[in-house]
């Protein structure tokens, strides 16, 4: 049995300090069940395993209101829930069940970020951003494979045009700026030029 020393509740996580040096990292949402109280004797193994039982249902609403507001990927969730202290086996539970429900997959997740993202962006960046977003290389190619090349060209022109005055009309800095916003180089040399040529 330890004793409590220091209590401390930062962004969703409650840090719990005992007197042997041991630390216990608390969802704020499970903590807030089973209170704590600084001087309280406590045995951390006994509130760990509290939190494997109940961590569940927290984390699943969690879960459920990082969704609220916009489509995720497993691993944005997965993320999330770490950072909020909820043990891995609970995470797990928490992604098959949103899994057999039909409320995540990546599939879907990478399909309205490519279609948003591809607006501003060249496939080159949407690709690196589906990837930092735990999105597999083959589900990320398959959805940019769907967009027209001449739906992104017609995008990386436009973008080209309102790069004329801020460049001088310089094709190379435009082009150069142009595949900084994810475009292939020969897409966005060919579109510098065009551009160039319209003004």
């Amino acid at each position: 049995m330890d004793r409590i020393t220091e209590i401390k509740r930062q962004h969703g996580v409650t840090t719990v300090k005992f007197m042997s040096g041991d630390v216990l990292k608390i969802p704020s949402a499970l903590y807030l069940e089973q209170r704590l109280h600084v001087n309280q004797p406590l045995d951390a193994d006994a509130y760990r395993m509290f939190m494997a039982q109940r961590g569940y249902p927290h984390a699943l609403e969690a879960a459920m209101k990082f969704l609220a507001l916009r489509e995720r990927s497993e691993q944005e969730i997965r993320s999330r829930l770490r950072r909020s202290c909820y043990d891995d086996a609970t995470i797990q539970r928490v992604l098959d069940t949103l899994s057999l429900h039909g409320l995540v997959s990546d599939e879907r997740f990478a399909e309205q970020w490519a279609h948003s993202r591809s607006r501003k962006y060249g496939k080159n960046r949407v690709a690196q951003e589906l990837r930092m977003k735990g999105v597999s290389r083959e589900q990320a190619q398959a959805v940019l494979d769907a967009i027209p090349e001449k739906e992104e060209y017609s995008r990386c022109l436009d973008q080209a045009k309102r790069f004329c005055r801020k460049f001088q009309s310089d094709p190379k800095k435009i082009a150069q700026s142009l595949t900084r916003k994810g475009y292939a180089w020969a897409m966005a040399r060919r579109a510098a030029e065009e551009a160039v040529t319209e003004v």
